[in-house]
């Protein structure tokens, strides 16, 4: 509970030195930005804990932290040369990172598999 505040707090501060920063950008480029973010960092992420049972919570983490990554860094770096919006190499990193690591960690228990079928069989 107490590190949901710290990472509010932190999201707080940082939107704030944006918004005072006079070169930030117009608001259309910076929700943008944002969109591109979050697609990269958490789509992948989102998207193979709906369909692929072998996911673990280390590959989510890696997903979710080099999506992100990979992001900001194609925004800043490649971005204006390529012109390619950084979102589809941020969310095919993110999404690569996943199944990678989902593979290498230990296979979720099968308390969590059954949750996972369960959830499937709710569709009836």
């Amino acid at each position: 509970m107490f590190s949901c505040r710290v990472v509010v707090l932190i999201i707080a501060v940082v939107a704030m030195i944006i918004a005072l920063n006079p070169g930030a950008g117009s608001i259309m480029s910076m929700v943008e930005n944002a969109w591109g973010l979050f697609g990269a960092a958490f789509g992948p992420v989102i998207i193979l804990s709906l369909y692929w049972r072998r996911m673990t919570f280390a590959g989510a983490s890696a997903g979710i932290f080099v999506g992100a990554i990979v992001d900001v860094l194609w925004y800043a770096l490649l971005s204006s040369k390529t012109g390619v919006y950084e979102i589809i190499p941020g969310f095919a990193a993110g999404l690569i990172a996943t199944v990678v690591i989902s593979l290498v960690s230990p296979a979720p228990g099968k308390d969590v598999e059954k949750l996972f079928d369960d959830a499937l069989e709710l569709k009836d």
